[in-house]
């Protein structure tokens, strides 16, 4: 008999058409990134092709509650500040469908980040990296390619804090880089929440939120997902929960 936690993760998939990226789209290291615009949560745009300064280019792709995102905002903030001097430009792109602009600045205000923080409408800029988690960073080169793809470094990830860094992916990728070395490790893992991407509902199915969904998490979620209380997001209603539906099945699934 399945539980009614993956009951409700079977449930969450039977309205939605299916998952925005079934699978990982694999390694994008040597692929050219093509030139893009987003706006910060100020308004202000910000586009690829202006930053030709930039000796290398750092996509860190976030999520405004992730816990993981949430841990690794001030250690980028901490990295980028410290290679400043480098002409190394970091650009936070947030591709979740339910993370709003206020939560966007109120995530930059109290990590006291100073990078652009970047919305990415309709996850496209995800969609043609392949970014699949949050946090997950990608270094940019002199020519816009993917030279290094994957976790910031070890210290976090799901279910263990380790007490301090035994691997700084990033920033070794970044000294290889400067030093016009090839990346020693172009890839790794990024472990942490599923960006929340856009998903058409089926509007044909007998399963609906309201109906359905919404009371299988009212019954076993939301007592600790809600404003206020101590899961680290809300599961009370609809924009929020398709948004979080790759990670809570994932998370069912493995029953973590």
């Amino acid at each position: 008999m399945k539980t009614p936690l993956l009951f409700t993760a079977l449930l969450l998939f039977s309205f939605l058409n299916g998952r925005a990226i079934a699978e990982e789209t694999g390694p994008q290291t040597g692929r050219q990134v093509a030139d893009f615009t987003l706006r910060d949560f100020l308004g202000t745009e910000h586009s690829l092709r202006n930053l030709d300064n930039s000796k290398l280019i750092v996509l860190a792709f976030l999520g405004t509650e992730c816990p993981l995102a949430r841990l690794y905002g001030p250690r980028l903030e901490q990295i980028a500040a410290g290679y400043k001097k480098n002409e190394i430009t970091f650009l936070g792109i947030i591709s979740n469908r339910h993370d709003s602009v206020t939560e966007i600045a109120a995530y930059a205000r109290r990590n006291e980040i100073t990078f652009p923080i970047l919305k990415d409408t309709a996850n496209k800029l995800a969609d043609s990296l392949g970014a699949a988690r949050t946090p997950e960073v990608f270094v940019l080169d002199r020519d816009r390619q993917v030279r290094y793809q994957g976790r910031v470094d070890d210290q976090y990830g799901v279910g263990f804090a380790r007490d301090r860094v035994t691997r700084p992916d990033l920033t070794m990728a970044l000294d290889e880089l400067l030093a016009d070395k090839p990346v020693s490790v172009p890839v790794t893992v990024a472990t942490g929440c599923h960006i929340g991407r856009i998903v058409e509902p089926d509007n044909s199915s007998s399963i609906t939120y309201s109906n359905q969904v919404s009371r299988l998490l009212q019954k076993h979620c939301v007592e600790c997902h809600r404003t206020g209380d101590i899961a680290p997001f809300s599961l009370t209603d609809y924009d929020e929960v398709v948004g979080w539906a790759e990670t809570i099945a994932e998370v069912i699934e493995l029953q973590r």
